[in-house]
């Protein structure tokens, strides 16, 4: 396993390190920490630089370099305690952070990106173009993004007699081929002794035009086709049942020890999968980073980009990785 941290020293990202520490990884895992800052000094040189500020935008930059440097340190001695120090290497890069960690993953080659969910700047940004958002849709591998456990979980857990600390799964699954080979990847990684899965499936309505006569079918809001649209539905719920089944076999074959679940829901995928999360609630929710309406979507704003940038807890995209 090749694992791409990457930190910019804020409370995500120092959970995303205590989250890597936390975990039973493969033998011969391999892990990177890099932090990326951007050049400023240069472009506070292109605005005040006649104003004879060049000297300290420069100090400034070098001092941002130093830190960075002291931050990368304490992540890989912390790391190099678990997975040793023939295992972690660490770095500094200059550029645009949101282009900078998809492009090291890809030529570092890396199983999984893991960082803060949001970092220095607001949550809010996420759905503007933030750093996170931007590497879920451009890495070229599976992204995880760590989010501090809030205290409403955490007093949720504790008055539920549920353990605090990571372990609780919850993967979302459909009956397409993505979905089958992120169940596949969940089921080669290791997880904490005694886990909980639960695996959801969401049978989705169709378009409200099919009840309404507002569509182009024929014969749409007409009793029979509304009787059509009944069957639609009870037959993709019947799939989702076998998908949710299936899964739930896998997971108890692969992990005798954990207690595993199985649920399908009915409604729209991203809400019901945010609230599933939310409800249980999970530590980490599991989703492909497309399913059966293909990469095209996902890229224009799919329900994996949507519940990342909105799910109570933290997620884990998984993408097949690029050749």
């Amino acid at each position: 396993m090749r694992i791409l941290l990457a930190t910019d020293g804020s409370t995500n990202a120092d959970a995303a390190l205590n989250v890597v520490l936390y975990r039973p990884w493969p033998a011969g895992t391999v892990v990177r920490v890099i932090t990326v800052i951007e050049p400023l000094h240069d472009r506070i040189n292109k605005v005040v630089g006649l104003f004879g500020l060049a000297q300290s935008a420069a100090e400034a930059q070098k001092r941002l370099q130093e830190n960075c440097r002291s931050l990368v340190l304490r992540y890989t001695q912390a790391l190099s305690a678990k997975f040793g120090a023939e295992n972690v290497t660490a770095d500094v890069i200059e550029g645009r952070d949101r282009e900078k960690i998809p492009a090291e993953a890809r030529s570092w080659k890396a199983d999984v990106i893991i960082m803060g969910a949001h970092g220095q700047a607001a949550s809010e940004e996420f759905l503007h173009g933030n750093v996170a958002g931007y590497v879920v849709g451009h890495a070229p591998c599976s992204v995880e993004l760590i989010r501090f456990v809030s205290p409403s979980t955490a007093i949720t857990e504790i008055a539920r007699e549920q353990p605090v600390e990571e372990d609780k799964y919850l993967i979302a699954v459909d009956d397409s081929e993505h979905s089958t080979e992120t169940l596949n990847m969940v089921l080669s990684r290791k997880y904490p002794p005694k886990s909980f899965f639960k695996v959801i499936s969401v049978a989705e309505p169709l378009p409200y035009q099919a009840y309404s006569g507002l569509g182009p079918w024929e014969g749409a809001g007409s009793e029979e086709f509304s009787e059509l649209v009944d069957k639609t539905i009870e037959a993709e719920k019947s799939v989702a049942e076998k998908v949710v089944a299936s899964a739930c076999e896998k997971l108890k074959a692969a992990f005798p020890d954990a207690t595993v679940d199985g649920e399908v829901l009915e409604g729209y995928a991203r809400d019901r999968i945010l609230s599933a999360a939310r409800d249980w609630p999970a530590d980490l929710l599991i989703v492909g980073s497309h399913g059966r309406r293909g990469i095209t979507e996902f890229v224009l704003g799919s329900v994996s980009k949507a519940v990342a940038a909105h799910s109570p807890c933290s997620v884990l995209v998984i993408r097949k990785n690029a050749k």
